[in-house]
């Protein structure tokens, strides 16, 4: 075989896969109205793996598979930080297909409330909201704070020096709060510390002395050496009978967690009645009565009006509270100075060398930075296209690939076919590959 017929085979394959490509991607827009769920459904939970919400989703994708109640799957994605905007912004920008959902409590309305977060309830579609937990305030076994009484009286003689771990801007966050205005003169140390399992970290390596944690949590927890001094229900568990509540203490707090499912704003209401729907089966199930009597997780759904009346309720109590910057965040100006005399005695580093080269290993360099420079450019220019919605992630790559390769061929003209090859078989090969392997939505 000559040079010019192994060329044109090569070519030949390059195209048999752009076209394959480009059918996938054809087919999969003319999916778009197929029953629904034709594809696995990711769950967006705003938590490191391990804490109560995480917990409740996977018991809830376990019910949801071992009944086989959807003909696709829920797909779990963790994305923690920010004190749950990261996976509620990721959720609220997420293309409204009814493919990505946000299961979040009450801290989406805690957020919003006290200006802290510009999303909020209006911002989604909200399907249901499942499986109530009570709330319980603990301590470790070797505490000097045995009970609820002692802690809030040593929160009014030594004001803002018991750390109390919380979850900035969520319902333990605002729990905390609550707690403090039944003792006038009571101030806690907030420590931003995440979810139920780094919260449970803290305490048990000394660094907080009291943390909230959902009674699932503290069921699982307990061994580790945790103490509950109080809950914060109108009423006592059943799992801890002997634990009072703190309004029988004389510290009326009544704090509860409904885990709510958030569909991106502009979903269909066909979509989302499906997944209310689909939620109503989950809560009767065997497995998840099992379960939540072992979590002590009332098994409650709510839709529809009374749904809206719950939200509209506990948003006005949340606007209520009006909390103080009192969190204990890190040292941002020690940590810039850092970085920025870091950089400095980087660039002067670089400075010096160059001058001790020779003239060519200069100019070698000199290419290099500008590669770098403008790769890096150009690589900006393309997310920006796809971050700000100008261009959907095929053109924008398609545009992308093309200049790229015209800048590293020097504008070689024999290889502007090939660079417009790879351009449309990774834009279209790789939207197959993130979307139907990954399930990953792109812009």
């Amino acid at each position: 075989m000559t040079d010019v017929q192994r060329n044109a085979v090569f070519h030949g394959c390059i195209i048999v896969l752009i076209l394959l490509a480009i059918f996938q991607y054809v087919k999969l827009g003319s999916a778009l109205g197929e029953e629904y769920p034709r594809k696995p459904i990711r769950v967006v939970v705003p938590f490191a793996p391990g804490g109560g919400s995480d917990t409740f989703v996977r018991i809830v994708q376990k019910a949801i598979n071992d009944d086989q109640l959807m003909p696709q799957p829920l797909v779990v994605v963790n994305k923690p930080g920010g004190g749950t905007s990261i996976g509620s912004s990721y959720v609220k920008d997420a293309r409204a297909d009814g493919y990505t959902v946000l299961c979040l409590h009450e801290a989406l309305m805690v957020a919003k409330s006290n200006g802290q977060s510009p999303n909020g309830p209006g911002d989604y579609e909200v399907a249901a909201a499942t499986g109530e937990f009570g709330v319980v305030v603990l301590v470790s076994n070797e505490s000097p704070y045995q009970n609820l009484g002692d802690l809030m009286e040593a929160a009014k003689a030594q004001p803002e020096t018991l750390n109390f771990g919380i979850n900035f801007n969520t319902p333990t966050h605002f729990s905390a709060i609550m707690l403090e205005n039944t003792l006038p003169g009571a101030r806690f140390r907030f420590v931003a510390t995440g979810g139920g399992a780094h919260r449970l970290a803290g305490v048990m390596g000394g660094h907080l002395d009291v943390i909230i944690l959902s009674i699932g949590e503290y069921v699982r927890f307990k061994e580790n050496g945790l103490k509950a001094i109080a809950c914060l229900g109108e009423e006592r568990l059943d799992s801890i009978p002997d634990v009072p509540t703190s309004a029988e203490l004389g510290f009326p707090v009544f704090s509860a967690n409904l885990h709510y499912w958030w569909f991106p704003k502009g979903t269909d209401s066909k979509i989302v009645n499906y997944f209310a729907d689909i939620m109503g089966k989950v809560m009767k199930s065997e497995y998840m009565l099992k379960r939540t009597e072992e979590l002590q997780i009332l098994p409650r759904i709510i839709v529809g009006d009374a749904l809206s009346d719950r939200i509209d309720d506990r948003m006005k109590t949340f606007g209520e509270i009006k909390p103080e910057n009192r969190i204990e965040l890190p040292d941002f100006e020690v940590w810039t100075i850092g970085f920025v005399s870091l950089f400095i005695v980087l660039v002067l580093v670089s400075h010096f060398r160059s001058k001790q080269s020779k003239v060519d290993e200069v100019s070698d360099l000199r290419l290099r930075y500008d590669f770098a420079f403008g790769t890096l450019a150009m690589t900006i220019v393309y997310v920006l296209l796809m971050g700000l919605g100008i261009l959907p992630f095929i053109l924008a790559t398609i545009l992308f690939v093309v200049v790229a390769g015209l800048f590293l061929t020097s504008m070689d003209k024999r290889k502007w076919i090939s660079v417009v090859e790879v351009a449309l078989l990774m834009s279209f090969g790789l939207h197959y590959v993130f979307t139907q392997l990954f399930t990953i939505d792109l812009p």
